[in-house]
């Protein structure tokens, strides 16, 4: 009964199809507030327009169970590559699967291409811009059916739907001080089924600043926002290096209040990332990634 119930209410919390804006292990020890920051090998994810800063390959691979459960499990996986006057491409890839015991009710994929550029960089500032387009199917398993378990002959195939959104951002900055970015996602209002059954998937606009006091230091505010609703979350976040072999990260959001942390190992070209996300009603969201650059 009480699988059943946390079934439903994370029906409410991840409506199909779900928009995770917590789905890298950066964005989740960061509660998201990290639009405005710099190139990471999760660029695709959070704002293509810093997909400008990288300057080597990148391969990141990553994930774990939403709140802990088993039956909710998260992967993503992406890889950058910089090409010489066009800028950078990346490729990425995002799961989320929803069980009951050995039955998978429904399987959320997104296969993603993104390019991001430079419309202008000089000595003092930068400006930038990147898009995403973004596959996204959704197959559900099988119906119930007369046993209630979807086994037998009596249950059918619920079958698939998929559209194609595309997602925009820009940055600007400041002599490596001050960034300023804005993230838009759907933009063309993507959506799956037709008719009455037509619903638009997630449309979120995301817009926040970075400030670096010092080159190891740096603290980022954003605002959020799902297009066509009126509530706003506030996000703050912070990143340190004590060493160049460690960053340690930390956010903080309200509406609702959430609180995240997480650090990086650097070991040469390999970096792994811990992070966890409380919830005010949930268990806490313990991720761990790996990057790799070449």
């Amino acid at each position: 009964m009480k699988k059943i119930t946390l079934l439903f209410l994370a029906s409410f919390l991840f409506p199909q199809v779900s928009d995770n804006a917590y789905l890298t292990t950066e964005s989740s020890a960061m509660v998201g507030s990290n639009v405005a920051g710099f190139g990471s090998s999760n660029s695709i994810f959070n704002n293509p327009a810093s997909l400008s800063d990288l300057e080597d390959i990148q391969l990141s691979t990553g994930g774990g169970n939403l709140y802990g459960f088993s039956w909710l499990p998260s992967y993503y996986f992406s890889i950058n590559a910089p090409i010489p006057v066009l800028g950078n491409i990346s490729f990425g890839l995002q799961q989320l699967k929803t069980k009951s015991g050995s039955a998978t009710l429904s399987t959320e994929q997104t296969l993603s291409m993104g390019h991001g550029f430079n419309l202008q960089k000089d000595k003092n500032s930068q400006l930038s811009f990147g898009a995403v387009a973004n596959y996204v199917q959704w197959e559900l398993g099988q119906s119930a059916g007369v046993s209630g378990d979807g086994s037998g002959d009596t249950s059918i195939d619920l079958g698939i739907v998929s559209s194609v959104t595309i997602d925009v951002g820009i940055i600007a900055a400041l002599r490596d001080k001050y960034r300023c970015g804005v993230y838009i996602k759907n933009i063309n209002s993507g959506a799956v089924g037709s008719g009455m059954t037509r619903t638009v998937l997630p449309r979120r606009l995301n817009a926040g600043i970075t400030y670096l006091p010092i080159s190891d230091l740096s603290t980022s505010i954003s605002m959020e926002r799902l297009l066509g609703y009126s509530d706003i979350q506030t996000k703050g976040g912070l990143q340190y290096s004590p060493n160049s072999m460690i960053n340690l990260m930390m956010g903080v959001q309200a509406n609702p209040n959430r609180f995240g942390i997480g650090a990086k190992f650097k070991f040469i070209n390999q970096t792994l990332t811990f992070g966890l996300l409380t919830h005010p009603v949930l268990p806490i969201t313990h991720q761990l990634s790996l990057d790799l650059s070449f």
